[in-house]
């Protein structure tokens, strides 16, 4: 019996330790097994946040240089503004300068390929033709010989392909025409741009004076690049009314053309009068200008009558308007059947 008891005791004794681990009930082993799960599963988490708020402290930062670039993009646009104002009497906006960027970067490229601007805008029609069959220009010359060649020797088929790129090495010498409804700007040189005159007077400025100087080879650029050979000097005015003075612009005009008296001589009593007057006076600067030779230049007035945009004014805009009072310079190609100017008369 004692056996048999002693045998179950061992037995149990066995049982029991099969349920130990290390000294520990299996309870106790799952409970430090989850807490090492916790233990890991938390320093995930603190790593994760470490993480964020790394990330929250790089957003904030590049935030910051965000910022600090936009500030610094606004003061230099800001003294370029100012550099501009100085020199045109007009701030240019951010578009503006992108574009003339773009302009400078593409003069450079052109002069770097030894040509002149001039030069690739008078190319343009052959550049076009040959670009559309993937063929330079010494090619296309090579080419013409060649079909010379053939057609002597009675390959006539060649004639018409010949003759097509004979006419568009041709094109390239002659001046380039503005594609159809393609029409020329308007240049308006307003009271409010600085291109002032003193009130119910037509003389110039010294400043006007210069910049209408610097402003004669975009006028000479853009009357050249669509082929017109007629510049138009319009004065116009606002509708505060003139009075106390009579007119001598009948007799005047003519001795200021001719350039036998200033045109500070000229007395309008009129906002019509006023308005040519001005544009006289403009007129007498721009025929001086080496880049307009060759060029007719004509004085005209709208007085008070048109409105910014080419509006016809109702009568209701009286007073003081700096907007209104400009002179405005278009280009046109003259009217040849009613080429009338008598023998020896100004040309421009």
């Amino acid at each position: 019996m004692s056996e048999v008891g002693g045998t179950a005791v061992a037995f149990e004794r066995k049982g029991y330790g099969r349920g130990l681990i290390l000294g520990l009930t299996m309870a106790e082993t799952m409970l430090l097994l989850v807490f090492c799960l916790l233990l890991a599963a938390g320093a995930i988490i603190a790593k994760k946040e470490k993480q964020v708020a790394e990330a929250q402290k790089l957003a904030q930062s590049l935030r910051e240089e965000a910022r600090k670039l936009d500030e610094e993009n606004k003061r230099l646009l800001a003294q370029l503004n100012a550099m501009a104002k100085a020199a045109t009497g007009r701030n240019l906006p951010d578009q503006e300068w992108r574009e003339l960027v773009l302009a400078k970067d593409a003069i450079e490229t052109i002069t770097k390929a030894g040509l002149s601007v001039e030069e690739v805008v008078k190319k343009v029609p052959v550049t076009k033709v040959l670009s559309q069959n993937d063929v330079d220009v010494d090619q296309a010359k090579a080419m013409i010989e060649h079909m010379k060649v053939l057609k002597e020797f009675g390959y006539v088929g060649t004639a018409k392909t010949s003759k097509d790129l004979s006419d568009a090495l041709k094109k390239a010498d002659e001046p380039a025409a503005a594609a159809k409804h393609d029409w020329p700007p308007i240049i308006s040189l307003s009271e409010l741009d600085g291109y002032n005159f003193d009130t119910g007077s037509a003389e110039l400025s010294d400043r006007f004076r210069t910049r209408l100087r610097d402003l004669s080879k975009t006028i000479a650029g853009i009357a050249t690049s669509y082929g017109v050979d007629v510049i138009e000097v319009i004065g116009h005015t606002d509708e505060q009314a003139m009075s106390g003075q009579s007119s001598n612009m009948d007799k005047g005009l003519q001795p200021v053309l001719a350039r036998k008296v200033e045109v500070g001589t000229l007395h309008p009593a009129d906002n019509a009068g006023l308005g040519l007057a001005r544009a006289i006076s403009v007129t007498s600067i721009l025929r001086d200008m080496p880049e307009l030779k060759g060029f007719t230049i004509l004085p005209m007035s709208g007085g008070q009558l048109i409105l910014p945009g080419d509006h016809l004014t109702d009568g209701a805009q009286a007073g003081d308007v700096k907007a209104r009072r400009r002179i405005e310079i278009r280009v046109r190609q003259r009217s040849r059947e009613t080429d009338l100017a008598p023998a020896g008369g100004p040309k421009s």
